[in-house]
């Protein structure tokens, strides 16, 4: 019922919105013009705002490089070894072109990922009987609440 009410009032808003004549139309495009070019004209009016928001882009690219190569890593050490090849040949030559775990990040713009520990199960292990009572637990009868 709520969905019915909420879609009822957008849509009175979205009518109420939309012009009616030739004026209204063009004194609404040219307020879509204005704000477009108030916006191209921004960092010409402030360019330590826009320097320190290219500074912040740049960082937030270089951690999701660093974020893809680490995951990127993690998945080629672990699954390896593992994987069984296709076809041999694309995959001795993709092996050839691959640099090795053990030698680093080919470029020193990323940090290097430390190779990761391979996940082994924990093997169960039967230590006989898990009973935990004290013998004297084991003497006295529980006979209910009401006693």
């Amino acid at each position: 019922m709520m969905f019915l009410i909420r879609s009822a009032f957008w849509l009175v808003v979205l009518i109420l919105l939309i012009p009616t004549d030739g004026e209204q139309q063009k004194k609404i495009y040219g307020m879509a013009q204005t704000a477009v070019a108030d916006i191209r004209s921004f960092c010409v009016r402030n360019p330590e705002t826009c320097d320190s928001g290219q500074f912040a882009i740049n960082v937030l690219v270089q951690k999701a490089q660093y974020g893809a190569h680490m995951v990127q890593s993690l998945v080629n050490d672990q699954t390896g070894t593992f994987a069984p090849a296709r076809y041999p040949r694309d995959s001795q030559q993709a092996a050839a072109n691959r640099p090795s775990a053990h030698q680093g990040p080919v470029d020193n713009s990323v940090m290097p990922v430390p190779s990761a520990v391979p996940i082994e199960p924990t093997p169960w292990i039967n230590s006989g009987s898990q009973n935990t009572l004290s013998p004297e637990d084991l003497e006295t009868e529980w006979s209910g609440p009401n006693v």
